[in-house]
C-alpha cells in the first residue's frame, strides 16, 4: 500500500462579519474568525494536493444582511488555501434541509443564487489523479424542486460513470448519526433521500462519504462504505454536550476546545487513511504569520494496548430540547474514542468477549476495523463450542483471545491447542484478594486479571509446557508503583511469551490514583522498554478515566473524551 496523495478536509468555520453581524447569540462565535485563520495556516503548513471545506464557510444565512460580508471576510481568510480549495454548500451557506422545524428557511432561488455568485456551484465533480471529488447540496435533497431533481439526475449519472474507479462523496449533512435507519432529525437525512443515496453510494462503490454540521466526530458504515463527520473549527455544538460524563465544558458545551480540528486524509493504493489534526481553539490574528512551533502532537503510544472499560459502542439519547430537537429525541454515540486511539497511534484494544455477541456492537467493532483497530478478546474461562463458531465465523476482528482462567493447574491443553489452531492466545490468572493478602492492611474485595509478580515461575512453567504450535503468552499483572523493567527481568522465558498487564489502578479499590506524572513517567519508561524488547505485548488496565466508582484513577483520556493535556510532547497545548 502506497499513498498516491492528500488532501485536507476543514469544516464548520462559521465566519462572520466583521461589523454589525446580529447572527450569533452566542459568545465564543465571535473567536470563530480567528479560529478558522489559524485552521487554515495550520492546514497550509501540511501542503495537501487539495483542500476540502465540507460547509458552513459563515454563520449569517443567506437572507441576512452579513452574509455577503462575512462570505468576503471568509475568502480572505481562505487565501493561504484559495487555489485548490473547493467549497461544500452548508445550511448556514445556502438554507436548511426541509422540515417543519428547522430553525431558518430551505434553499431557494435566491439563496441558491447568492450562493453561486459567492462560493460556486452547489453540486459538482472533478478528478484529481485519477480520483473523483463529487459535491452535493444536501440542504436540497426532500425538497421536490427542480433544482432537487436536477441533482439527483446529475449525481446518479456521475457515480454510475465513475463506478469501478476511486469515488469521495462530500455532502454538509451526514446521511445519519447513529443507524441507518434512525428516526429523522435536526442532523440527518430525512426519508426517502437518505436511503435513495445510501443505496446509490453503496451500488457504485463509493470509497467514502464525508459531512460536517454537527461539529462533533463521528464514524459510520453503511454495506461496507465508510461515513465520517468532521468536527468545526469555530465551536462544538452544545446539545452533544449530553454525551459525555465528565464535566461539562465552557459555555455549557458549546466551547470544548479539545474537539477543535482539521483532518488530513492520505488516498492510497489499497484505500484511504485520515489524521486528525486539533486546533484546540487557537486563533491567529489578522496579518499575522503561522508557526509551525505552535503544532501539538501527542505521544505515539502505539506499544500499548489499553482495556477499554467504558462502554464504547453504545448510543444514548439525547434530551428533547430546542433549538434543534424540541419535538424529539434523537440518540448518538460517543466516537472520541476511536479519534483518540488514531491520535495516539494505537491500533489493538482489549475489550470483552460479550461484545463480539450482539449485532450492535459487532458492527462496531467492523467500523473499527476498518480504521485498523484490532481487538484482544477477554474471555472467562474457555468458551464454549457455541461461542467458539461465532468466534470463528468473525475471525478476522480478533486479534488475540486473552482466556482468564483461575489456575494454570486447571487449564485443558487440548482446549489451548484448540483455540490456538484458530487465534492468538493470552492466559490471565483471576487474581483475587485471596490471592494477595496482607495482614497489615483493610481486607478489601477486589478482582484484577494477571498474575501476580511472585507468581511468575508458575506461569512460565505453564507457558513453557505448551507444544510449540501454540501461540500464547502468560499476562503478568504489574502492580502500580512497580517496576515493570524488573518483572520482565525476573520472566525466564523471552519476552515474546510475556504480556505486561500495567495497573494504573492502586491495590486498595478505595484509593485513587490521579497522579498524572507518575503515570507519565510510567508510559516514559514503558516506551524505552518496548523499544529494546520489540516482541513484549504490554496492556494498560483503562484507556478512560475513572473519577467514579471503585479504584478511581486516570487514563489516557478524559469523561469528555478528549487526550490528557499531560500526554502532549509539548508545552503548546
Amino acid at each position: 500500500m502506497s499513498k498516491i496523495f492528500s488532501f485536507a478536509v476543514i469544516s464548520d468555520t462559521h465566519i462572520r462579519a466583521l461589523a454589525g453581524d446580529q447572527s450569533s447569540p452566542y459568545a465564543v462565535n465571535e473567536k470563530a474568525n480567528g479560529r478558522a485563520r489559524y485552521a487554515v495556516g495550520l492546514i497550509a503548513a501540511q501542503k495537501p494536493d487539495l483542500v476540502m471545506h465540507l460547509g458552513d464557510m459563515v454563520h449569517p444565512l443567506p437572507h441576512m444582511a452579513a452574509y455577503l460580508p462575512a462570505s468576503e471576510e471568509a475568502k480572505k481568510i481562505f487565501q493561504p488555501i484559495a487555489p485548490d480549495l473547493h467549497f461544500v454548500p452548508g445550511n448556514h451557506d445556502i438554507g436548511d434541509k426541509p422540515s417543519m422545524v428547522s430553525p431558518a428557511g430551505a434553499p431557494d432561488e435566491n439563496s441558491l443564487s447568492r450562493y453561486g455568485e459567492t462560493f460556486g456551484a452547489s453540486h459538482y465533480a472533478f478528478r484529481h489523479q485519477d480520483v473523483n471529488f463529487v459535491v452535493i447540496n444536501s440542504s436540497l435533497v426532500n425538497t421536490g424542486s427542480e433544482a432537487e431533481q436536477a441533482q439527483r439526475q446529475w449525481l446518479e449519472s456521475t457515480l454510475r460513470a465513475a463506478k469501478g474507479e476511486k469515488i469521495y462523496l462530500f455532502s454538509h449533512y451526514p446521511p445519519f448519526i447513529s443507524s441507518a435507519d434512525e428516526e429523522d432529525h435536526y442532523d440527518n437525512y430525512a426519508e426517502p433521500g437518505r436511503s435513495w443515496l445510501l443505496e446509490l453510494v453503496a451500488e457504485t462503490g463509493v470509497e467514502a462519504v464525508f459531512s460536517g454540521h454537527v461539529h462533533h466526530f463521528f464514524a459510520n458504515s453503511y454495506k461496507g462504505v465508510p461515513f465520517y463527520c468532521y468536527p468545526a473549527t469555530s465551536f462544538t455544538r452544545q446539545d452533544y454536550a449530553a454525551l459525555f460524563d465528565g464535566p461539562v465544558a465552557p459555555e455549557f458545551g458549546r466551547d470544548d476546545s479539545d474537539k477543535f480540528g482539521v483532518a488530513m486524509v492520505d488516498v492510497t493504493t489499497a484505500g484511504h487513511d485520515f489524521r486528525f489534526l486539533p486546533t484546540f481553539g487557537r486563533s491567529l490574528e489578522e496579518g499575522a504569520a503561522f508557526s509551525g512551533d505552535a503544532l501539538s502532537t501527542p505521544q505515539n503510544l502505539s506499544f500499548l494496548t489499553p482495556h477499554l472499560r467504558h462502554d464504547w459502542a453504545g448510543i444514548k439519547t439525547m434530551p428533547y430540547n430546542g433549538p434543534m430537537e424540541e419535538f424529539s429525541r434523537k440518540e448518538a454515540r460517543d466516537d472520541y474514542p476511536l479519534l483518540r486511539l488514531k491520535q495516539l497511534g494505537i491500533g489493538r484494544v482489549r475489550t470483552t468477549l460479550k461484545d463480539i455477541g450482539t449485532d450492535q456492537r459487532r458492527e462496531r467493532m467492523e467500523v473499527w476495523f476498518n480504521q485498523d483497530i484490532r481487538f484482544v478478546l477477554l474471555a472467562i474461562g474457555v468458551p464454549d463450542v457455541s461461542v467458539r463458531k461465532l468466534l470463528e465465523s468473525h475471525r478476522r476482528l480478533i486479534d488475540t483471545l486473552d482466556i482468564a482462567v483461575s489456575d494454570f493447574g486447571t487449564v485443558d491443553i487440548d482446549d489451548v491447542l484448540g483455540l490456538a489452531s484458530c487465534h492468538r492466545l493470552w492466559i490471565s490468572k483471576i487474581t483475587t484478594s485471596l490471592s494477595n493478602q496482607d495482614a497489615g492492611k483493610p481486607f478489601a474485595h477486589t478482582v484484577s486479571c494477571g498474575a501476580l509478580p511472585a507468581e511468575i515461575d508458575e506461569a512460565a512453567a505453564f507457558i513453557d509446557s505448551l507444544p510449540s504450535a501454540a501461540d500464547a503468552k502468560a499476562v503478568i499483572q504489574v502492580p502500580w508503583g512497580d517496576d515493570p523493567g524488573e518483572i520482565l527481568s525476573a520472566w525466564p522465558l523471552g519476552a515474546d511469551r510475556l504480556v505486561l498487564n500495567i495497573r494504573l489502578a492502586a491495590d486498595n479499590p478505595a484509593v485513587p490514583n490521579f497522579d498524572e506524572q507518575a503515570i507519565l513517567k510510567l508510559l516514559t519508561s514503558l516506551s524505552v522498554l518496548c523499544a529494546s524488547n520489540p516482541f513484549l505485548e504490554v496492556a494498560l488496565d483503562t484507556f478512560q478515566d475513572f473519577d467514579r466508582g471503585y479504584h478511581p484513577r486516570l487514563g489516557l483520556i478524559d469523561r469528555r473524551s478528549n487526550i490528557h493535556e499531560w500526554l502532549f510532547d509539548d508545552t503548546n497545548k
